[in-house]
């Protein structure tokens, strides 16, 4: 589906649809999409990073500017997962895991952008990490695939009509709608959760 399918979708939810120009849907498309990125994690990318000498933490955002959350690391020197854990634990470990070197074995999210990980690259030749990250929403145009499954874009549907319903103050549609979109988005958290294989790679989701 795309924006202009989503535009004649909500078109239809309307009595007056001349309340709502192109304009409007489009924002509220787009609001939509990126609210629902953020609280599902729908949109999953991979990326290759270097292992930095003598740096334990990294800034995910600065490095990937569409990243959300962290979902797995995987390094291929080793070719094994690595292993979410905690500062608590860390500093149970060795109080100093900050200043260890060595090959990276574990991860730490430290906030929504740094991680840390243990051990740390004394120098060059300890290869690559694999990320795997929660992405941003594209931003859309009119041809752009919506990056929704097609039984679940009820959601980003639900959400532009109670978006487009508060904005002409309608406030009891509004709230009806906003509960659909709720229950929606959780339908679609837990479908992605479920299709995710969590055997097969130890990860934060």
């Amino acid at each position: 589906m795309t924006r202009v399918d989503m535009q004649g979708r909500l078109q239809i939810q309307f009595n007056n649809p001349a309340y709502y120009d192109v304009q409007s849907m489009n924002d509220s498309i787009q609001d939509g999409l990126d609210d629902t990125a953020a609280f599902t994690g729908i949109i999953y990318k991979s990326a290759t990073l270097a292992y930095a000498p003598n740096v334990t933490y990294y800034d995910m955002l600065t490095l990937f500017p569409d990243y959300i959350g962290l979902v797995a690391l995987f390094n291929d020197n080793i070719h094994r997962w690595m292993i979410p854990t905690s500062v608590k634990h860390l500093d149970q470990v060795r109080i100093d895991w900050e200043s260890a070197y060595g090959v990276p074995y574990y991860f730490v999210p430290i906030n929504h952008r740094y991680i840390a990980i243990y051990k740390k690259p004394q120098g060059p030749g300890y290869g690559n990490m694999f990320v795997y990250y929660m992405a941003a929403a594209p931003l859309l145009d009119d041809s752009t695939v919506i990056p929704i499954p097609d039984d679940h874009i009820k959601a980003l549907e639900s959400y532009c009509i109670q978006d487009l319903w508060a904005q002409q103050q309608e406030f009891s549609k509004a709230t009806e709608y906003f509960q659909t979109y709720v229950k929606d988005l959780e339908d679609l958290r837990v479908w992605m959760k479920n299709r995710r294989n969590s055997d097969r790679q130890i990860s934060l989701r």
